[in-house]
């Protein structure tokens, strides 16, 4: 029924196109001449519409689903190949072509011809490469993005956990549901406490802690438990969703797949830390008791009175000394104190930030290569849609421009500096960890001095043999490094005096990278002859020329037309720029925060204040590397398809209607 209803379509279109043929070129012309000469009409396309959905509703269906016609201006028409191929229009128009012989009439059918091949094989290109998409959609970054933020946030709360004390507070892991109900009645507070009775932190530091008082440290552990559980479930669903649909990248799923890993990677970690903390070392043979020389706050000290009790200063859960002590006083600490290994602290906490590096770092990568591919937005602080629309002539060259200016070797160069710079931000918040894990921040609160007006303090304290587990000392000097409080402090101390100089440095770096492009710029163009303005897709005004010059101008491609040989962009790219000048501000808030959450003797907001500050330094030299990436093969393919699969079609449906509707 449709097949006949589809020919007595087409048979009607076809007899219009011949009638009009014969009225136009028959001797009939004189009196038609003013029906001949009047332009297409997008009206007879609707009234073929209306024609069919009398006929047929399936066949309009189709017709008005792959069609668009604007009534304003030229006729565009965007439509499917593989519809029209075997549409009523294609036979309309076949026939009135053979009912005109003209050269025109040729050259264009030739033309929509070839459209058509070319859009063939551009969605058969495409079928076939469906299930591997060449970029990924930007409903991904945005997850991303969201994930991230939900890192931060628990990276915040557990730093919080720590500094409340409040991690050895659940004595069991329940990964499962079991684990995510928190206790309602008085009796199962009761059975937890009496759980957490149980453990070395309780009975040799936590003897006097109330009901309410364990309430509040188990609300802070049950919390980060939970939301860590949250970002497991939110990150993995939508991303096997996201996968299963074909709506990411080959490169970009994997990476969703190692985030995934390490999500649940992060979580087993943080059993593991929690263990560590909940037996005593000492019953295991493990680990000496050690006497760690702890210098004493004076009475005047500014914090003085900040953790006194009954004259005594606390310097830790263990640590007690008289206020009236002597800066370089020796005190004995107990046999054990109970806390979490600093070093599987350490594992807990960059694992965290890796993940959260992560997740900001791919994110921007989706992002950034959508917009390659559309050719429209903004990246690295260049406007990729020039004249023409997404995909024209002036966007191609735009992508061009830009991915040869990031393949620069001053840009390469730079951005191999911008790494190191971030993996020395890395290690010193890694650094930090051991301090907070070793509660180094207790001892020398001063800065810049460590006691007496000293740089560093002696040698013999920062490589106390009493540190040392071997007979023979060998391990000395690494455990030393890795376990003395005061050592780890000076370290942490070197190395973040040593980043806030590098990421100055990198501000400094980075201005004078923009300038030596500039020159790079000037060079280029002096040799080429290409003025500035065309470096963005603008289209230069040649000065005045005559005779045989002005014919060599004529003859010459216009400025915005994609400019090959390694053209580059005129001016250094923004968005590096300006992240390189916020990194210099973030560290220099790091940097305060630091000091004086030392000087005040780590206080909680301090403290947290200080961790979260470390990764939104981290998030901007992430965004600063982002934006430096090379453009990917996979983005100019993607661009180049679309570009050359919007051509086609426009060409191809131009010619056909404008054929047909005559």
């Amino acid at each position: 029924m449709s097949t006949s209803l589809s020919r007595s379509l087409g048979l009607q279109l076809s007899s219009r196109a011949l009638a009009r043929s014969s009225t136009c070129h028959g001797p009939f012309t004189r009196s038609f001449a003013g029906l001949c000469a009047r332009p297409s009409r997008p009206t007879a396309a609707i009234d073929a519409g209306v024609k069919a959905r009398t006929a047929s509703p399936s066949l309009l269906r189709s017709y008005t689903s792959s069609t668009t016609i604007t009534t304003g201006g030229p006729l565009m028409v965007s439509t499917r190949s593989s519809l029209t191929r075997n549409s009523t229009l294609l036979k309309a128009f076949a026939d009135a072509r053979r009912s005109q012989s003209t050269s025109a009439t040729a050259t264009l059918a030739s033309s929509a011809a070839a459209a058509t091949s070319a859009s063939s094989a551009s969605a058969a290109s495409s079928s076939t490469a469906g299930s591997t998409p060449l970029v990924s959609r930007p409903v991904v970054a945005v997850h991303l993005y969201a994930l991230a933020f939900l890192v931060y946030a628990i990276i915040v709360v557990g730093g919080l956990t720590r500094l409340t004390e409040s991690g050895l507070s659940i004595t069991e892991w329940n990964p499962g549901f079991k684990g995510m109900r928190l206790p309602m009645t008085t009796a199962e507070w009761e059975a937890e406490w009496d759980k957490y009775k149980q453990t070395p932190e309780f009975l040799l530091l936590n003897q006097r802690m109330s009901l309410d008082d364990f309430k509040s440290i188990y609300l802070w552990e049950w919390g980060h438990r939970i939301l860590g559980r949250v970002i497991g479930v939110a990150f993995v669903l939508p991303a096997g969703y996201f996968i299963a649909r074909k709506w990411v990248g080959r490169e970009t799923r994997l990476k969703l797949v190692a985030i995934a890993l390490g999500i649940g990677f992060q979580g087993f970690l943080g059993w593991f830390m929690v263990k560590s903390g909940l037996s005593n070392p000492t019953t295991s043979g493990t680990q000496k008791t050690v006497t760690v020389p702890v210098p004493a706050i004076k009475d005047d000290h500014p914090n003085s009175t900040a953790n006194t009790h009954d004259g005594r200063v606390r310097y830790d859960a263990t640590v007690t000394v008289p206020s009236s002590s002597a800066q370089s006083a020796t005190v004995s600490p107990a046999e054990w104190t109970p806390r979490v290994s600093h070093f599987r602290l350490a594992m807990h906490m960059g694992t965290a930030f890796l993940v959260y590096l992560a997740m900001l770092h791919t994110g921007l990568s989706v992002t950034r290569d959508y917009k390659l591919a559309k050719a429209k937005g903004v990246v690295a602080g260049v406007p990729l849609q020039g004249g023409g629309g997404a995909g024209g002539a002036a966007s191609k060259a735009v992508l061009e421009r830009l991915a040869n200016t990031l393949n620069h070797p001053l840009i390469r160069r730079h951005s191999r500096l911008t790494k190191f710079v971030t993996a020395l931000v890395f290690t010193t918040a890694m650094s930090g960890a051991l301090v907070a894990g070793l509660d180094a921040g207790l001892v020398y609160n001063e800065f810049p001095t460590m006691g007496e007006g000293r740089i560093a303090p002696p040698v013999d304290e920062l490589f106390d043999d009493r540190f040392a587990q071997n007979d023979d000392g060998s391990d000395k000097v690494w455990r030393n490094l890795s376990q003395n409080p005061v050592t780890v402090q000076l370290i942490h101390r070197t190395l973040a005096i040593t980043t806030a100089l590098t990421v100055y440095a990198l501000a400094w770096k980075t201005r004078k990278v923009a300038r030596q492009y500039k020159d790079v710029v000037a060079a280029t163009e002096a040799r080429s002859g290409v003025d500035s303005a065309a470096a963005i897709g603008r289209v230069a005004r040649p000065p005045p020329a005559s005779g045989a010059s002005a014919a060599a101008s004529a003859a010459a491609p216009s400025a915005s037309a994609p400019v090959g040989g390694g053209a580059i962009l005129d001016r250094f790219p923004r968005t590096p720029l300006l992240l390189a000048y916020a990194s210099a501000g973030v560290v220099t808030l790091q940097a305060t925060l630091g000091i004086t959450t030392l000087i005040y003797m780590v206080p909680i907001p301090l403290a947290s204040a200080h961790q979260a500050g470390s990764v939104a330094l981290l998030s901007v030299l992430i965004g600063m590397i982002a934006s430096m990436r090379r453009v990917p093969a996979r983005a100019l393919q993607a661009a180049s398809q679309l570009a050359a699969g919007n051509q086609a079609t426009k060409l191809q449906h131009q010619r056909i209607l404008q054929k047909v509707l005559r």
